[in-house]
């Protein structure tokens, strides 16, 4: 198959995948329809303060379903009874990843909105049914999600990239990974800055962060864009890297 992208295998790839996983995506969504319920029983908002308890559920399954889902967006890749299979499947690496990272972002977290927007209204009439009770409903144009997605999407480019690069544990494997770099980031930081400050300095973080606020606004707002640029093109990388790794199976093993 030439990498070369279609809409339309697109399509099928997406309908397909759909249609192998639809039983699952509506166990988890029974399941979590229950215990939502339940906590909405336990802890009891009104108005606007439902939006809160929404917002935190639709934040929790988004990045727990999420990262494991795609921590396992490649799991026929490692397969030894059915690797052979996806990768011969009449379409191209590029419209595979395509088709897994659309999943695995954008598809779940839309889906989880409209989820949970009907949730909410599920809840509201249960509690129309009782003597003197209210409930808000969830208001998925909060701009309040915007960033919680955006802050998802950069994570779970790591669990996806992840997926196609361990042959197995991919979760664990990757978690490890996020770990030990992150520890290392930490105690490259703390080094630098017992090196650039001194101790008394240090001792009082509040107001080095305030005076260097306030005499490298220059320089901070480099590292802002910086920042933005990061937050980007770092989750760009792993997906790219996650699509060459299936583009290199799909040619030394499919072939």
């Amino acid at each position: 198959m030439n990498e070369h992208f279609s809409i339309q295998r697109l399509g099928w790839l997406l309908r397909a995948d759909l249609a192998a996983g639809y039983r699952s995506l509506l166990t988890v969504s029974a399941t979590l329809v229950g215990v939502i319920l339940i906590a909405s029983l336990i802890s009891f908002d009104v108005g606007d303060r439902a939006q809160g308890f929404f917002t935190g559920w639709y934040g929790a399954m988004l990045y727990v379903w999420g990262v494991i889902a795609s921590s396992r967006a490649f799991r026929e890749l490692h397969d030894k009874t059915g690797n052979q299979a996806y990768l011969l499947l009449p379409a191209s690496a590029l419209e595979k990843t395509v088709a897994r990272l659309l999943a695995v972002t954008l598809g779940l977290a839309v889906y989880l909105l409209v989820f949970t927007t009907v949730v909410s209204i599920l809840v509201q009439f249960v509690f129309l049914l009782m003597p003197g009770a209210g409930y808000g409903l969830f208001n998925p144009l909060d701009p309040q999600l915007w960033p919680m997605i955006g802050g998802y999407f950069f994570l779970q480019s790591f669990f996806f990239l992840g997926a196609a690069w361990f042959r197995s544990r991919h979760f664990i494997k990757t978690t490890l990974v996020l770990t030990v770099v992150g520890i290392g980031l930490i105690v490259f930081a703390t080094l630098t800055l017992n090196i650039a400050f001194s101790p008394g300095d240090m001792a009082d973080i509040d107001g080095l962060i305030a005076r260097a606020s306030g005499s490298y606004r220059g320089l901070l707002r480099s590292l802002e864009i910086v920042q933005t640029i990061f937050t980007i093109l770092l989750p760009a990388a792993c997906w790219t890297i996650a699509w060459l790794r299936l583009r290199e199976a799909q040619v030394s093993d499919a072939v």
